[in-house]
């Protein structure tokens, strides 16, 4: 059983910046020298993960890492400069993500999305369907997706890519997996409420919803959920009991959506510190999942 040194089964927490090392690698891979703008919780997936990486010995010239889903993210070039090997997949050109985070420009210049100088001849990127992953068994020492399962497609879509993501580890490999997870569900945002609004508007809205899927909110995972959809689903070992408190600090600046836009509005007004994000009358934040494949 592999050592850790942090909890890494967690929400992320506001506290979570108080350890100097998790900010220190936030701004080493944004390059961000503003403590302050460090504080969101998309940078703590990425130092979360750098961290996790570093604590199982994958950060070497033997460690071969896959990202599924993965866009352009900055730690990707982080990682090209501590493995041997990095491989970025993603549907590159394609989808919701393809103008913004999955230009069809990464396949032939991946460089031209740097944000610092790296190491050019580790890192390679693939078009590629998360749920069907070109490549055979036991090819990667470490695989990790951020924020993008959720986005996979159907329940069943998402169990296919976290399965995938387990084949394609060597045995005592490790997996880093974060979504999100809902920390409170409202009930008008449930399941069957989103069914009786379907059937009320005779299908105008919540098209997909049935009297146990949720349309509405569906790319946030109760713990039940994350627990069938991706860990069972990808056949790994969860190598921490998953902790979901909150401290009380973390709720101070709630973000939500504006009435009819996609302003975020916060109680500072600021975006930072961003932690959670209410949409509807349910709030969520990122969660982590460190995952190993039995030998």
């Amino acid at each position: 059983m592999t050592d850790l040194s942090r909890q890494y089964a967690k929400l992320c927490d506001l506290r979570d910046f108080d350890d100097p090392e998790l900010v220190a690698r936030t701004r080493e891979i944004q390059q961000e020298p503003d403590p302050a703008v460090a504080i969101e919780r998309k940078l703590w997936e990425e130092g979360l993960l750098a961290l996790f990486m570093e604590d199982v010995g994958a950060l070497d010239d033997r460690g071969e890492i896959l990202a599924v889903g993965a866009g352009r993210e900055p730690v990707l070039y982080w990682l090209a400069n501590r493995a041997k090997r990095v491989v970025a997949t993603d549907i590159y050109g394609e989808g919701e993500f393809s103008g913004r985070e999955a230009e069809v420009s990464m396949l032939d210049d991946p460089s031209a999305h740097a944000p610092f100088p790296y190491r050019e001849d580790r890192l390679e990127a693939r078009w590629m369907d998360a749920r069907e992953l070109d490549f055979p068994d036991a090819s990667f020492d470490a695989v990790y997706t951020l924020s993008s399962i959720e986005h996979f497609g159907s329940p069943r879509d998402i169990k296919r890519a976290a399965a995938e993501i387990g084949r394609v580890l060597r045995p005592g490999g490790h997996a880093f997996v974060v979504t999100e997870m809902l920390v409170k569900l409202h009930p008008i945002d449930t399941a069957p409420a989103d069914f009786l609004r379907r059937v009320a508007t005779l299908n105008r809205h919540r098209r997909l919803a049935t009297p146990l899927r949720r349309s509405y909110l569906d790319d946030a995972f109760k713990r039940s959920e994350l627990m069938r959809r991706v860990v069972r689903a990808s056949g790994l070992r969860l190598m921490q009991p998953l902790d979901t408190t909150l401290s009380p600090e973390s709720w101070e600046n709630l973000a939500r959506y504006a009435e009819g836009s996609t302003e975020i509005v916060t109680p500072s007004g600021s975006f930072y510190p961003h932690i959670l994000l209410q949409v509807s009358a349910s709030v969520f934040t990122s969660v982590a999942l460190p995952l190993q494949k039995p030998v």
